[in-house]
């Protein structure tokens, strides 16, 4: 049983060796019909594992740790090397990744820090243009309610202004009026006789302030206009 492990394990040892220094030697055959090795070339990962896992089982048989030291010995110098190489790679790349890791997550930490203060910055920037924005809006509206106002009281000039202009257009008809009423009275004064020097002053007196606006008073305006149609009718 001894010596079956023995060459079980040499043997794998030896294909292993060959495997990891890319050897083209050809497939070996345990002495144990309970194992069959195919060639180290096409050897894939998973027959590299069951090698490993094969030596391991090899040495587990081999419960004395002087057997264990006699069999080490008996590995060639290289295969010894090689097999230390291959774990010891192993190892540091383990180490490695896990120090990348340590490393990566400090600095997601380090980036969640800077975004939390972005956000921090954003949010402060966000509510200073609100701020801004309702500020405007408020200029705005006071704005808006001037315009209105102004438009009021551009609406009451206008609505004044014609106001004065209808005025001014019946103070106009109004003049006309007493003009024609002026030349009606001339034409009907040189028809009739002479009048007593004291009549015709009271009559030129009396004409002069009805074609005198600024005697035109809103009651003689409106007798004017009474008049004035009856003159017509007549």
């Amino acid at each position: 049983m001894e010596t079956e492990a023995s060459h079980m394990l040499e043997a794998a040892l030896e294909q292993m060796d060959d495997i990891i220094a890319g050897s083209k030697a050809a497939a070996m055959e345990f002495s144990s019909s309970m194992y069959e090795l195919g060639s180290p070339v096409s050897a894939g990962p998973l027959q590299v594992v069951q090698l490993a896992e094969d030596l391991r089982l090899a040495l587990e048989l081999q419960p004395n740790q002087e057997e264990r030291d006699g069999l080490r010995a008996q590995l060639p110098p290289e295969t010894a090397q090689a097999l230390i190489d291959w774990l010891q790679i192993g190892t540091v790349s383990t180490s490695s990744n896990n120090e990348t890791y340590q490393e990566r997550l400090l600095r997601l930490e380090g980036d969640k820090e800077s975004l939390v203060l972005q956000v921090s910055v954003l949010t402060d920037q966000v509510e200073a243009q609100g701020e801004k924005i309702r500020d405007l809006e408020s200029s705005l509206e006071e704005h808006r309610q001037k315009l209105v106002s102004t438009e009021e009281m551009l609406q009451q000039e206008l609505m004044s202004r014609t106001s004065l202009e209808t005025q001014k257009l019946d103070l106009m008809d109004e003049v006309s009026y007493l003009k024609l009423k002026l030349v009606t009275m001339e034409e009907t004064h040189a028809d009739t006789p002479p009048q007593d020097p004291a009549d015709t002053q009271n009559n030129k007196a009396e004409v002069w302030m009805l074609t005198n606006p600024c005697y035109v008073q809103p009651m003689r305006l409106r007798s004017f206009k009474e008049n004035k149609k009856r003159l017509f009718l007549s």
